[in-house]
């Protein structure tokens, strides 16, 4: 068009729509701005695609980054941990399969989550088996004296006045149940917690908890409902949290229940820690939970611990997954730790000598030992005990029954804790919730160097 004809059809426009020159001016400056958003549009599509492909780029880099590292922390395992069967009859002089890279991934994984990472988890399992093997005394500078404690019968005296002391201060205990095993040495394929606690009714152990934490709360004129922390493995969580959602968590309130999954730690198939291999599986190392003492560890990063702190929360109850009995003990146990107060409370039983279950001990650590003396109530698994008791009677006597009872002296520990909330938060934050490591294998012969199972 020219520019006459251009002018006349403008005109045409506005006659014929009617609008002002300003609504025009107005119209214009819409359509300008839809342009300008148009163009942005265009742009940021062009830039999120530019982004996407930088990102594949440092995917593919941090892969090849993961794989060189996983490749140099199986020679690492090869050439000074002693793991050489991890690559037996691995062909020299070539690209690694995918099955090799399948295992340098997992093995890369599992050093990344160890303290210490995954070759000084071998070294320190060599030096820890290799003492067992020995039959050393593993708590050398330490000796053993009765534990001083409460002796409670159920039911009567000392025990009710407890009981009722327990009860008014349990507004302010929270629970914690260590699940994450499975029921393999009771013949049952789930988990633990869904096996019956008694065939009258079939109620599983969950459930009955659940009662038990449900009617504690109500019993002490708590509002709100007892917070439960559940510590799962990867055997367990799934099914676990499945449980709970079909049995719409038994009563308890969800937003109380907290699921801490632990990690998974490798498995040693010998005396000499060698990594123990899937038989159905070459190129993949077993693995098992990282045993009860990783609850400490997990409720210190995910910072519940604190949160319940912070909540109001005075005092955790630590118990096992299949004691159905377990909270007869436990109102009588909290008004134990409040009247003394205890920053630890271990609930125990009697305990027949020799019996292949962990004893309380309170350990006397002997003058010039580093720290210049002490004393610490701690359970001593029952593989530790026999070379303790024997080093502390020069090799006289073991584990031996009290000629008054026909018990031994030190109690049995079953693994029900009291403790009380503010210090334990401290210690956590000092210690990150570390436990020392320790060993108790099941030796297949007299040599100590094999294992029944991984």
């Amino acid at each position: 068009k020219t520019t006459a004809q251009e002018n006349m059809s403008e005109i045409s426009v506005s006659a014929s729509s009617g609008l002002t020159e300003d609504q025009l001016d107005r119209l214009a400056g819409l359509e300008r701005l839809d342009a300008l958003d148009r163009r942005d549009r265009r742009d940021a599509c062009a830039a999120a695609e530019a982004a996407a492909v930088r990102l594949g780029r440092l995917d593919r880099l941090d892969s090849f980054d993961a794989e060189a590292q996983g490749r140099a922390l199986l020679k690492r395992l090869v050439d000074e941990c002693g793991q050489e069967h991890l690559v037996s009859g691995w062909p020299r002089d070539r690209a690694a399969s995918a099955d090799e890279r399948r295992l340098q991934s997992q093995l890369l994984a599992l050093h990344r989550s160890l303290a210490g990472g995954l070759d000084g988890y071998v070294c320190r399992a060599r030096e820890l088996l290799e003492a067992s093997r020995l039959g050393r005394n593993p708590l050398d500078g330490y000796r053993p004296s009765l534990p001083v404690g409460e002796t409670l019968d159920f039911g009567r005296g000392a025990f009710l006045k407890y009981e009722e002391e327990g009860l008014a201060a349990m507004r302010g205990a929270a629970f914690v149940l260590v699940a994450g095993g499975l029921g393999e040495r009771l013949g049952a394929s789930g988990i633990k917690l869904d096996l019956p606690a008694e065939l009258a009714t079939g109620t599983s152990f969950l459930a009955l908890y659940a009662q038990h934490i449900l009617a504690l709360g109500a019993a002490a004129g708590s509002a709100a409902c007892l917070p439960l922390v559940l510590m799962t493995s990867d055997d367990t969580h799934a099914r676990t949290l499945a449980s709970l959602e079909a049995g719409d968590y038994f009563g308890l309130d969800r937003r109380s229940v907290f699921l801490l999954r632990q990690q998974a730690v490798p498995c040693l198939a010998d005396g000499g820690a060698a990594l123990a291999v899937d038989p159905s599986d070459a190129s993949r190392v077993l693995t098992k939970p990282n045993g009860h003492g990783e609850v400490h560890r997990l409720l210190h990063s995910s910072g519940l611990a604190a949160k319940l702190h912070g909540d109001g929360c005075t005092h955790l109850v630590f118990f096992q997954d299949t004691n159905g009995l377990v909270f007869n003990a436990v109102p009588a146990a909290l008004g134990v730790s409040v009247r003394r107060g205890l920053a630890l409370n271990f609930v125990s039983v009697r305990r027949r000598a020799g019996d292949a279950s962990g004893a309380l001990i309170e350990l006397v650590r002997e003058r010039g030992g580093g720290d210049g003396g002490g004393r610490v109530l701690a359970n001593v698994e029952y593989n530790q005990l026999e070379p303790l008791l024997r080093a502390a009677s020069a090799g006289a006597s073991g584990d031996e029954p009290d000629p008054a009872t026909g018990w031994s002296p030190y109690p049995g520990n079953c693994n029900q804790l009291v403790v009380a909330l503010r210090p334990y938060v401290e210690v956590l934050a000092a210690s990150g919730g570390v436990v020392p490591e320790f060993v108790n294998p099941k030796y297949s012969d007299a040599s100590r160097s094999g294992f029944k199972k991984p």
